[in-house]
């Protein structure tokens, strides 16, 4: 392998040149350029991992849907986070469980008398201030933990699990939103495979005592999801089309039928009354000619009734439309017309 294809595979390498001598050649990779930067956002609160490439609708060359167009919108549906807290369940951080005590001694010097009785630039240097977060996250898991957990033994009940996988999980996600844009793979896979962990484990807790569960649920403010039981499909363009086509159709002949009968109703307080003036006529003639009467003031006021009962009936769902997700009624355009 000649120096040259060695030094263009190589970021930064140290070779030997001209009789022994020691130099070092610095080859390094063209940087980004500004515009393909991830700029650090200020606000961190709403932020969702991931980046999404946003595809632009493709044109077929020689088709149209000017003599056949599409009526109803696609947009490619979002991907939801593995951080988001409509899928993982996590309401709040790990600031819901308080700060942990810089000050105190990480868990393996808990109780070590040598420790108690050094002097205090000791104590702060063997502290958790000047230790790695890795001590820090065992200190608040285990002050969690004894919260939990059902008698002082106890390390392997559900609750005990349970919260234990919820430090890790809301220390992922923090670790994830600080380091961003920075995408780390392994462990939003990890994060991934936690919260499908403890989504299952509190639906056995849910199934075995629902009273535990509801105050495990408060206890580490989380809200349980359970994951609905679908048919999946692969998200295409063609494929949603015709499915939002088809609840269109649905929807537009549900509107035509309401509307038809929102007519007939409009129409049904002026044939009652109509109905009400032929009775009154009716039992006018029968008196006046004096034949037994076959229609009474009761039927002519059950009519009157039924007319006033529908039109307030009318005016309440005139008030309370019906609202559809796909179809919307054409309004039309007002045109107006300047004559010189």
């Amino acid at each position: 392998m000649s120096l040259l294809h060695l030094v263009g595979r190589t970021a930064a390498s140290s070779f030997l040149i001209n009789n022994g001598s020691v130099g070092r050649i610095q080859v390094r990779f063209r940087s980004r350029r500004l515009c393909d930067r991830l700029v650090k956002p200020a606000d961190k609160t709403g932020i969702l991992l991931g980046k999404v490439n946003t595809r632009a609708d493709k044109t077929i060359p020689g088709v149209s849907d000017k003599v056949h167009p599409i009526l109803v919108q696609w947009k490619r549906p979002v991907r939801v986070e593995t951080c988001n807290p409509e899928l993982s369940g996590d309401i709040g951080g790990l600031e819901h469980f308080g700060e942990v005590d810089q000050t105190q001694p990480p868990l393996e010097l808990e109780g070590c008398k040598a420790l108690a009785e050094a002097d205090a630039v000791v104590q702060k240097i063997l502290s958790l201030e000047y230790r790695r977060r890795r001590d820090s996250m065992q200190k608040l898991k285990r002050d969690l933990v004894t919260t939990v957990r059902q008698h002082p033994l106890d390390d392997s009940s559900l609750e005990v699990k349970i919260a234990t996988l919820t430090v890790k999980i809301r220390n992922y996600h923090r670790d994830l939103v600080e380091r961003y844009p920075y995408k780390n793979q392994p462990l939003k896979h990890n994060m991934t495979a936690c919260i499908a962990l403890r989504r299952r484990l509190l639906e056995i807790l849910r199934e075995q005592d629902y009273r535990k569960f509801e105050w495990l649920l408060e206890k580490l403010n989380l809200f349980y999801k359970p994951v609905p039981h679908y048919d999946a499909f692969a998200v295409g363009r063609k494929s949603s089309i015709e499915r939002l086509t088809d609840l269109w159709c649905d929807e537009l002949k549900q509107h035509r039928l309401d509307k038809y009968k929102r007519k007939l109703m409009e129409d049904q307080p002026k044939f009652l009354r109509d109905k009400a003036d032929k009775l009154k006529h009716i039992m006018a003639e029968e008196k006046d000619l004096g034949l037994e009467p076959s229609v009474f003031q009761e039927d002519v006021d059950e009519c009157l009734r039924r007319a006033v009962e529908i039109e307030n009936r009318n005016l309440v769902e005139e008030n309370h439309p019906q609202t559809y997700l796909v179809y919307q009624e054409e309004t039309v355009k007002e045109q107006n017309v300047f004559l010189n």
